[in-house]
């Protein structure tokens, strides 16, 4: 059972817009002469060199280890036994270059 609206153009449909947009309308029987074919515009994807960049970052990133056990454990003696000093010098200059280079790479990432 089928319930009909009054008023309403069953051939297209509103979408309370200024465009009214057509029905599809059922196919024709395979083998009949008023078959036609449509084929659908490629589509395509563009990436950008920078994209390229990144993802082989990723993957290079992503097979290291997260912690270098080692290191962890060579530093945790070390303070344990008192011979770990940090140099707030190289500390900060490691810091500005870090910076240098975020700031180059956002730079070449704008061109």
């Amino acid at each position: 059972m089928t319930n009909r609206i009054k008023g309403s153009d069953p051939s297209a449909v509103d979408t309370g817009t200024s465009r009214t947009i057509e029905r599809l309308r059922p196919a024709a029987p395979a083998g009949s002469a008023t078959t036609a074919v449509v084929t659908a515009p490629a589509d395509s994807v563009s990436i950008t060199d920078t994209a390229r960049r990144l993802a082989a970052l990723q993957d290079a990133v992503s097979s290291m280890p997260e912690i270098d056990a080692g290191r962890v454990a060579a530093l945790s003696q070390a303070i344990e036994q008192g011979q770990y000093s940090a140099d707030p010098r190289k500390i900060a200059d490691r810091l500005l270059q870090l910076e240098r280079d975020l700031a180059a790479a956002g730079q070449r990432g704008r061109s």
